[in-house]
């Protein structure tokens, strides 16, 4: 069926002013206008970009022909709320399928367009392409599983010592090409062949030892029967019988050689992700969790803001608030769960400027502190254009009521 073809209610697009058309051509995001039978009937210049479509194409198409096969539902789901004046709007994301087959993911802002007795005539999708920020959270997912799957790793051997802290066990230690045979009998310090380290730390492992306290992590370093260094990281508890006498140790070793000899290249991918950090296109930061205060800011936040990168390390997340959002602020802060968060924001500029942004955040440790990295996404004009939009529909709806009355 060509456009000519179809019902004559399928082309009954609501006439806008000279506002809306200024709107409906120049919007950053993308707007289209759909029949009731699904086909598009006006697509901006910003639709068409996010979809790689010209006008006319799109209207040889129907809205469920652009959208990704796994999205049909959740697209149908939204439109049928709409449809029945379940709901004024619908926000939700999808895939698009772009005209050279790759998906493009979007949010979509739907709304229903009726006439003056209540009867759907159109309806009208606002987009904004997305792709950059689902990529950054897919290699956030990516970071988050790589340091789950590291922290899960069993350990490599079990130990036990008495209560005058010799080993008396040694389960899985020649497994790792250790000799658990002069270890045994022994305390730590005393094992052959090991490594230097200075005084002051066997001291303070010592001193823990003495007054019978849990340790983590401790690290010291052996020479193998190869003469080459090995990395050793144990930790351990102590252990009392029943009327609480301390009897002595016992724990788990891990050899992180691999990860010792591996720091540099380490340091070398830390160095990559803060430059990647620094140059993403979207203003980014690390949030204290506890205090809420700025711990880094890319160069974008700070163009954006317009504060200093010196101004914003010491200023907290509340000063960037309207006074009254502060209290929903630090509810968000409470939720210390691993899940990515999507929410939208008032931010404040240094000159003043109210922003609407949207913001994906993690939480994260960050130099030993419980934190929060935002990826922030300024969507003031959108937030503006959907007023906009609903203060012309009223205006229409006056219009229609004044010609009924008339």
């Amino acid at each position: 069926m060509t456009v000519a073809e179809r019902p004559r209610q399928d082309m009954s697009i609501p006439d806008g002013d000279a506002l809306f058309a200024s709107l409906f051509e120049q919007s950053a995001a993308g707007v289209g206008i759909v029949s009731l039978e699904g086909y598009f009937l006006r697509a901006n210049p910003a639709f068409c970009r996010i979809t790689g479509y010209t006008e006319a194409e799109l209207q040889q198409k129907t809205f469920l022909d652009l959208t990704y096969p796994e999205d049909l539902e959740v697209t149908s789901v939204n439109r049928g709320a709409l449809m029945s004046g379940e709901a004024k709007s619908r926000t939700y994301e999808k895939r698009y399928v772009h005209k050279n087959g790759t998906p493009v993911w979007v949010q979509v802002v739907g709304s229903v367009v009726r006439d003056g007795t209540g009867r759907p005539t159109c309806t009208v999708a606002i987009v904004n392409d997305i792709s950059g920020l689902k990529r950054t959270q897919a290699a956030l997912e990516s970071s988050e599983e790589r340091f789950r799957r590291m922290v899960e790793m069993s350990s490599d051997w079990y130990w036990v010592q008495d209560e005058n802290f010799r080993f008396v066990e040694l389960p899985g230690l020649a497994k790792r090409g250790l000799d658990a045979e002069v270890v045994m009998g022994k305390t730590r310090w005393e094992i052959p062949d090991l490594a230097p380290l200075p005084e002051k730390v066997w001291e303070q492992h010592r001193g823990k030892l003495l007054r019978h306290e849990p340790f983590t992590d401790f690290i010291f370093l052996r020479y193998d029967k190869s003469g080459q260094t090995r990395y050793l990281s144990v930790t351990g508890e102590p252990i009392f019988d029943g009327n609480g006498r301390f009897k002595g140790y016992h724990g788990v070793g891990r050899d992180i050689t691999g990860r010792a000899r591996s720091q540099k290249a380490l340091e070398d991918s830390e160095e990559r992700y803060r430059t990647l950090f620094e140059v993403h296109p979207n203003p980014m930061w690390v949030v204290d969790a506890k205090t809420l205060g700025f711990l880094a800011v890319n160069d974008e936040a700070v163009r954006q803001y317009g504060y200093t990168r010196e101004e914003f390390l010491s200023m907290t997340a509340d000063q960037i608030r309207p006074e009254e959002d502060v209290a929903e602020l630090l509810k968000a802060f409470e939720d210390r769960s691993r899940t990515y968060k999507q929410r939208v924001w008032r931010h404040k500029k240094k000159s003043g400027e109210l922003m609407y942004v949207e913001i994906v955040s993690f939480n994260l440790e960050f130099d030993g502190k419980m934190a929060r990295l935002g990826v922030i996404n300024d969507i003031t004009e959108r937030v503006k254009m959907e007023e906009r939009a609903q203060e012309i529909e009223k205006k229409y709806q006056a219009l229609l009521n004044e010609r009924r009355q008339s």
